[in-house]
């Protein structure tokens, strides 16, 4: 088969994997049901508001965590710096409704900040209501900051040796480098890293709902299994869509034509020793984000999961775990042998268009899990409907069905496999496959005896995060699953719903401590 045959059976495949997307789209139209029209005229609004209002504050809180913990991490040094390095970034290991869980028990009425207060005989009639809008967005930014910390400084990284001696010669400091040089050139860095961020807040379902905050995550979900209305939820969805898409395309537009590259230079970066005062603040800030972050509720989670371990420990936990392994290793498979196929056939192409075709592949990403959920029930419902009125069968075929959910996590995730292979073949050079080719080797036989050897550690890192995304997601899960099929994220997540937050941990813990092996694997390198 020649270089084209393979484009267009990914093509075909990228077609399939949006039909999710598509089915959303055309469902909604015409929609004008009850339950919309009461919406528009009444909450649809605030709840818009709500999303909006929410995207802009944690955007502002987790750009002020990520990027200066980038800056202070990247250009100077202090006594642990290596350590606190690693662990800004263990936030990202904790789900955000897991995070929500765990502050609402130990700062809520009954927690125990509020009982150590009434303890020391402090006035606790005007303690603070945790379950509240501001609490939120704290706890989103927390969670979430890691993606700009991570990304922004590999680009500081990149940029600060092409650009921190030329500057400096010309009497520069480093305040007037990192405002007016090295953070306009990583603007990219910093638009993309935002943009997941986003995408998540949107994403957001367990935290908000729990919380009590209306946004369009949970106005689906309300519609969908609370009003037993798919149009609506579908009409929902597009409005969710839309502002994720928007706002991308708002950030685009906004750069023009501008460029944002440099030459780099061989010399490694020299880091100020930071002294003093300044130390002092650099340690109190960074402890901020490590301490709320990532230690004290991991510290919670360990304590209940022990607490809890005999009574919880038990069929239904054992059933999480094994559905949960089984579902997000057979995706994880799934999606990077596709992402595989797909980043060959765009390798080998020679095409100048072929690339967008993986940014085409990887809007699931950029789409609410929720969202895709509607769209992978509206799609095998019909497509269930048909099949029933056409063969005369009773009951549904794929609807409510593993294969459904499955399909549903191939449709969210296809973009993390592909950014994770695409980013290894930028430092394989194409001369290689040309090389195998010119020996006699056909496409199939270079891709398997060739490409493959070469990215198996890619391959097998791209599984693993892939694998941490489908264990962590649980919008997608809570409306796809089969019915009583449960994952330790609904575990979690029932558990919380229903008052029992402390019981959940031992849940909790077993979704950390999976989600600890991607990091570890990346920090310990080749």
């Amino acid at each position: 088969m020649k270089a084209r045959g393979y484009l267009t059976i990914s093509v075909i495949v990228i077609f399939v994997i949006l039909l999710p997307i598509f089915s959303i789209l055309v469902y909604s139209f015409g929609g004008d049901s009850d339950t919309l029209r009461h919406l528009l005229d009444t909450v649809l609004w605030g709840y818009v508001y709500n999303t909006l209002k929410l995207i802009l504050y944690v955007s502002i809180l987790s750009l002020v965590f990520g990027i200066s913990a980038a800056y202070i991490t990247t250009f100077y040094s202090f006594r642990f710096d290596k350590t606190i390095s690693i662990l800004l970034a263990m936030p990202f290991v904790i789900p955000t409704y897991i995070m929500g869980y765990i502050y609402s028990d130990i700062f809520g009425f009954y927690g125990p900040v509020h009982m150590l207060l009434k303890d020391l005989g402090l006035p606790t009639k005007s303690y603070f209501d945790v379950l509240h809008f501001n609490t939120i967005v704290v706890i989103l930014s927390l969670v979430l900051y890691p993606y700009i910390y991570l990304i922004v400084k590999s680009s500081f990284l990149k940029n600060s040796t092409a650009l921190l001696y030329p500057a400096l010669s010309l009497g520069k400091n480093r305040y007037q480098l990192f405002w007016k040089v090295i953070l306009p050139l990583s603007r990219p860095a910093i638009a993309g890293s935002l943009a997941l961020v986003v995408m998540e807040v949107v994403n957001e379902y367990g935290a908000v709902a729990y919380y009590g905050v209306d946004t369009l995550s949970t106005a689906i979900f309300s519609s969908w299994f609370g009003l037993n209305d798919p149009k609506s939820a579908a009409f929902l969805s597009i409005i969710a869509m839309s502002i994720i898409l928007v706002l991308l395309a708002v950030e685009k537009l906004s750069r023009g034509g501008s460029s944002y590259r440099s030459e780099p230079i061989s010399k490694e970066l020299v880091k100020d020793e930071l002294k003093g005062i300044p130390k002092v603040l650099a340690y109190v800030f960074l402890f901020i984000p490590i301490f709320f972050g990532f230690v004290l509720p991991f510290i919670w989670i360990v304590i209940y999961s022990f607490k809890y371990a005999t009574q919880m420990i038990d069929d239904e936990f054992l059933s999480a775990i094994v559905n949960s392994f089984v579902s997000a290793s057979v995706s994880a498979l799934i999606i990077i042998m596709l992402s595989f196929f797909i980043s060959y056939s765009i390798r080998i192409s020679g095409s100048k268009q072929a690339p967008y075709l993986s940014r085409v592949a990887s809007m699931g990403y950029a789409i609410p899990g929720v969202v895709i959920g509607v769209g992978v029930l509206t799609l095998f419902g019909g497509l269930d409907s048909f099949l029933i009125e056409l063969l005369s069968l009773d009951g549904l075929l794929i609807s409510g069905t593993v294969v459904a959910l499955i399909f549903g996590y191939s449709v969210r995730f296809l973009a993390v496999g592909i950014s994770t292979i695409e980013g290894s073949y930028d430092k394989v050079s194409i001369n290689i496959n040309k090389a195998s080719r010119n020996l006699g080797f056909g496409f199939w036989k270079t891709l398997w005896s060739v490409e493959f050897p070469i990215m198996k550690k890619t391959l097998l890192f791209g599984f693993l995060l892939v694998f941490v995304d489908v264990i962590k997601e649980l919008p997608l899960t809570l409306v796809v699953r089969p019915f009583n099929y449960e994952t330790l994220a609904t575990k979690t997540y029932d558990y919380a719903d229903n008052t029992m937050v402390q019981e959940s941990a031992i849940y909790a813990l077993i979704i950390v401590l999976l989600c600890f092996i991607p990091m570890i694997i990346s920090n310990k390198g080749d």
